[in-house]
């Protein structure tokens, strides 16, 4: 089975994503869409930190603080035949001051609060702020497309 064009059995590390970005969870397989702001993307993935996955990329990534973007989207992984590991400490050290910057921030962005064009943008931009990612890790089952007029 091929995943993202890639032999699937070649990956050390099963993959999976957490958005909450509706467009970009059409785009790839092993996508977990969480229904919420940003703040609970992060929360999500630190419950699976204490599960034994680590983190991929740094969940900051763009540098856009929580009251310029309303999405964010994060890959995490876990060894193959490995259950019940250690927690990551590094992982969890970085989705802990991610929260902590999203928990102290005064106005928070969340989905759908801005127009439509505005909203479609800051989609894209958690688009291609993490496609790379997404490709090296195989999950990424087509391209996001950008609006008309932009």
């Amino acid at each position: 089975m091929l995943r993202g064009g890639v032999p699937v059995d070649l990956f050390p590390f099963f993959y999976t994503c957490l958005t909450n970005n509706k467009n970009l969870a059409a785009c790839l397989d092993e996508a977990q869409f969480v229904d919420g702001p940003a703040l609970s993307v992060l929360k999500r993935a630190r419950d699976l930190i204490h599960s034994g996955w680590e983190l991929e990329a740094n969940p900051l990534y763009g540098n856009l603080k929580p009251n310029q973007q309303p999405y964010r989207t994060l890959v995490l992984k876990s060894k193959k035949g490995k259950t019940g590991l250690l927690v990551d400490h590094y992982s969890l050290q970085l989705i802990e001051s991610a929260i902590a910057v999203y928990s102290d921030c005064k106005i928070t962005r969340v989905p759908g609060d801005m127009p439509e064009d505005i909203d479609s943008d800051y989609k894209y931009v958690d688009f291609t702020l993490m496609e790379e990612t997404l490709k090296n890790c195989g999950l990424l089952r087509k391209s996001l497309k950008r609006t008309a007029g932009r």
